[in-house]
């Protein structure tokens, strides 16, 4: 369970944070990102097969943008609690979902800044992992010109209790 109540986490929802701040989209970061991936499109490594489908240099794989939360590219003040202090207990917390709305492809040359949105808080029950604590959240990205290139919608879980090998049994 967080250190906090339920009531005090839900009145932080609503509650917007600069998140990403000059997320350099760059050109060796994407090639590096797709061959970790095993994206094999080459409109992700090569320049040319990128300007033949109409991009202006290689596109970003989809997930790339998740990049964009390194250390380097938040705010002075903002860690991977990505500004909200839910009192969650760090070995307890779980990736949930994660999803990504793009309003144009990601290319090299972008320059990206995020803000984050907590939109709900709310728990469950389970058998095996006692009374879990869901936190979404919503960042847009903007580019240069302050158009929306794409939108991330993130839940974090926190177990209530640890999980382990026994209770797959």
């Amino acid at each position: 369970m967080p250190t906090k109540a339920l009531e005090a986490l839900k009145s932080l929802v609503g509650e917007t944070r600069e998140t990403v701040q000059e997320f350099r989209v760059e050109r060796g970061k994407i090639v590096e990102f797709a061959a970790a991936i095993h994206a094999t499109n080459p409109i992700h490594t090569d320049v040319q097969a990128a300007r033949q489908q109409g991009y202006a240099d290689v596109v970003a794989p989809l997930t790339f943008a998740k990049t964009s939360y390194f250390p380097h590219n938040r705010p002075e003040g903002i860690d991977e609690n990505l500004g909200f202090d839910l009192g969650f207990e760090p070995s307890r917390i779980v990736h949930g979902e994660q999803a990504f709305e793009y309003e144009r492809p990601l290319v090299a040359g972008d320059e990206l800044n995020g803000e984050t949105t907590l939109t709900d808080v709310y728990q469950r029950e389970s058998n095996r992992a006692g009374t879990m604590t869901f936190a979404c959240y919503e960042t847009r990205f903007v580019d240069r010109d302050g158009d929306l290139v794409l939108t991330s919608e993130t839940t974090r879980i926190e177990t209530g209790q640890a999980i382990s090998e026994a209770d797959d049994a």
